[in-house]
């Protein structure tokens, strides 16, 4: 979840996230910042000034958008609509969603459509992640594991994690290294692209829901039930538990550099920390529904979204939020991404993926 990554490939619900960059930025930082994200770096220097949003481009508002269901009913085999847990976007054109009954989904056309992968398995998908545009592993229930290094157009079943209930959250750093949680505080590695996994003490018994690494800093952290939060120093190889403060459930994690990141949980719940995770703070998110996804492109600007539909904004580095317009759809929103200000992707039940740029020609 989210996910997420929650991305760099968060997971997002990880990822959920995931477009023009505001044009006083020089087109080649605009890529750099597009490409850090995805890829799960530290998004650049604390001291960076990030794109503003205003809710405009020069082709006029900036909203969110509902695309088309994904998958069309006549694709969907049970004839009922499929959930979307996560997504992951690699670059402005290019993301993954994925969901319930081995639902895979593509689009490289910046979400104006996607299309369906055969995944080979009908297990429900909770999460996804990339290392790059071909090397890409989603997880599920019963410790499913799958595995694509051709960007989707085939998907392996690789064998899964014995004695989990689901796996909740995938990051994988590169082509070779990754990590997935699960219930009962359960972190796992692997340094063979998902071939075989070895299992960490991760500091807690707590069911984890989410994990994202910053590869360039050696630091990771995991959230999940009962305020757990854990965190790595060293590349994800040993976990230490760190204090939340909370005693809610945490669903995803985002942290776009090594001193700052923001988690959310139930009933609104945000909290964030400015020195690594040693201290953490609530801040008013605004909205009292579950909260599922969180993603934050920089410093400043970051998105969170949840049950009812709810999508949330802050420009300040989640000190404060504000709601942005929706359908009333009522669709819990998982999955959350963006790789500018004005490009993002958000997915959730319903099968239903909302697109953030321009407004849609009606």
């Amino acid at each position: 979840m989210p996910t997420t990554a929650n991305i760099g490939p968060t997971s997002a619900r990880s990822i959920w996230t995931r477009g023009a960059f505001a044009p006083v930025i020089p087109l080649i930082l605009a890529l750099t910042i597009a490409m850090s994200v995805a890829l799960g770096c530290s998004g650049g220097d604390a001291s960076s000034e990030p794109a503003t949003d205003g809710g405009e481009t020069a082709g006029g508002p900036v909203v969110w958008n509902i695309l088309p269901q994904f998958p069309p009913r006549e694709q969907v085999i049970s004839r009922r609509l499929l959930g979307l847990n996560d997504l992951q976007m690699v670059d402005a054109n290019t993301a993954w969603v994925v969901g319930t009954d081995g639902a895979i989904g593509k689009t490289t056309d910046g979400g104006v459509s996607f299309t369906l992968q055969k995944s080979g398995t009908a297990i429900n998908l909770t999460a996804v992640s990339f290392a790059d545009v071909s090397n890409g592993w989603a997880v599920g229930t019963a410790g499913t594991v799958l595995r694509t290094t051709n960007g989707g157009d085939v998907w392996e079943i690789l064998d899964p994690i014995q004695g989990v209930f689901a796996l909740e959250g995938v990051h994988f750093s590169d082509a070779s290294n990754g990590w997935t949680v699960a219930d009962s505080g359960a972190i796992y590695r692997t340094t063979d692209a998902g071939a075989s996994w070895t299992k960490l003490d991760s500091g807690t018994s707590e069911d984890l829901m989410d994990i994202v690494l910053l590869p360039d800093e050696g630091r990771a952290w995991a959230v999940g039930w009962d305020g757990a939060i854990v965190h790595s120093d060293d590349g994800g190889a040993t976990w230490t538990a760190q204090t939340s403060g909370v005693d809610a459930t945490l669903y995803s994690v985002s942290f776009p550099l090594r001193s700052f990141g923001v988690a959310v949980g139930s009933e609104g719940l945000i909290i964030r920390t400015t020195d690594g995770g040693a201290t953490w703070t609530a801040s008013e998110s605004g909205v009292t529904e579950d909260l599922f996804g969180v993603f934050f492109l920089d410093h400043s600007n970051g998105w969170a979204v949840g049950a009812r539909s709810k999508v949330i904004h802050s420009t300040d580095g989640g000190a404060t939020w504000s709601e942005q317009e929706t359908t009333t759809s009522g669709d819990s929103l998982k999955g959350i991404m963006f790789t500018g200000t004005n490009n993002g992707l958000a997915a959730g039940s319903g099968g239903r993926i909302w697109k953030y740029g321009p407004k849609a020609e009606e």
